[in-house]
Parts: C-alpha cells; sequence; structure tokens
C-alpha cells in the first residue's frame, strides 16, 4: 500500500468512530460528557510538560506522530503515578496534509494545563482524545475553557482572551465555548461515571 493509500485509509480509521449507526451525517454527532467519559480509558488534569516530535510504522507505513508526557495534578479515571506520556498521530506543525489535523486532533503546548478524556491506545500504541478536539479542554488557572456544544457541560462565563496563550489555545475550541471552575467540571465528569469522588492530591 502506497504512503498516499495508507494515510487515507488511516483518515478514514479515525474517522469512522464519529459516525453513528448507518447512518452517514456531513456533521459530527453531538458529543455528551457521559459519553466522552465512557469512552475514555483515562481522564485526567495535568500539564504539558515535553512534545517531541517522530513517526510509527503502521502496515509498512511511516506516520508522523508526536509523543506526549503530561504531569498529571488530578487522575479522574484509570489512573497512577505523575506521569502520562502518549503517542498521537499527527505533528504540532504538521500543515493541511496532517493525519492529526485532518481527524480533528487537538495539539498540547508545553507549559498548559488541559483536562484530558483519554481513549484507549490502539495496536499501533496510539491514542487521542474522546471527541476529538473536545475531549482535551484547556486549563486557565482554576477554570475550565470548555467548548460549545458538550451536552452535560454547559459554560457559564464567556472566555477571555486577556494574553496570547489563552487567545491561540481558545481559537481551538469551538464558538460558544466558555469557563467553569474546574471543582465543577470535576464534579460533572465523577458524576457521568456514577462513582465516588477519588481523594484530591
Amino acid at each position: 500500500m502506497s504512503p498516499v493509500s495508507m494515510r487515507i485509509a488511516l483518515a478514514l480509521a479515525l474517522a469512522v468512530p464519529c459516525v453513528e449507526g448507518r447512518t452517514m451525517a456531513m456533521t459530527a454527532p453531538p458529543v455528551t460528557l457521559a459519553g466522552l467519559a465512557s469512552s475514555a480509558s483515562r481522564i485526567f488534569r495535568g500539564v504539558c510538560v515535553s512534545a517531541e516530535v517522530g513517526a510509527v510504522e503502521y502496515a509498512g507505513a511511516r506516520i508522523a506522530a508526536t509523543t506526549y508526557t503530561f504531569d498529571v495534578r488530578d487522575h479522574l479515571k484509570g489512573g497512577a503515578g505523575k506521569t502520562v506520556t502518549f503517542r498521537q498521530v499527527g505533528t504540532p506543525r504538521g500543515g493541511m496534509a496532517d493525519l492529526g489535523r485532518a481527524a480533528g486532533l487537538p495539539v498540547y503546548a508545553p507549559g498548559v494545563e488541559y483536562v484530558v478524556f483519554l481513549l484507549p491506545e490502539s495496536r499501533a500504541r496510539l491514542t487521542s482524545p474522546a471527541g476529538a478536539s473536545r475531549g482535551a479542554l484547556v486549563m486557565r488557572g482554576e477554570e475550565v475553557v470548555v467548548p460549545g456544544g458538550i451536552a452535560g457541560l454547559a459554560p457559564s462565563t464567556p472566555p477571555r482572551a486577556d494574553d496570547a496563550a489563552t487567545r491561540a489555545s481558545d481559537a481551538q475550541t469551538a464558538a460558544g465555548s466558555g469557563r467553569l471552575p474546574y471543582k465543577t467540571v470535576r464534579d460533572a465528569i465523577l458524576n457521568a461515571l456514577g462513582g465516588a469522588p477519588p481523594a484530591r492530591p
């Protein structure tokens, strides 16, 4: 299989979970907090500390991927330890032909804090957030930037473009985004999971 064919096949494979049942809608299905939480194998709050660009071999093709490492501040599902490291298809500067960008995956910036709903790893040892970019919520202090359209997590405060980093990261979120206190988001996630809250570190 040629590299171009492999890229097309991988992009389609990444897009298939977004299609519900047999209907082929032109828009993404609604995203719910309960759906993000149940799909994720790990949910955590953490600061991205590194983004190392590399490649992964899959079906005889080399695919650009980035290994991200996070310092974890709060595990909400499926985690332990002080760090989480995972590989995601695509690169921070991949351009329009980048598979990560084509699949709508987020790019994590070192030094920025996120709440991440991470899917289980694939056979190629790749993963990404549940709900693509909607499964990686940017933190600003003790507030979470919540994109519009996540049922069960309605933002109450509009985003503030108070610095360049905020404007850059908020541009990744959908129109209608806003902010919520982390405690509110944390409680909503734990409620969606139906479990008792784990102890805060």
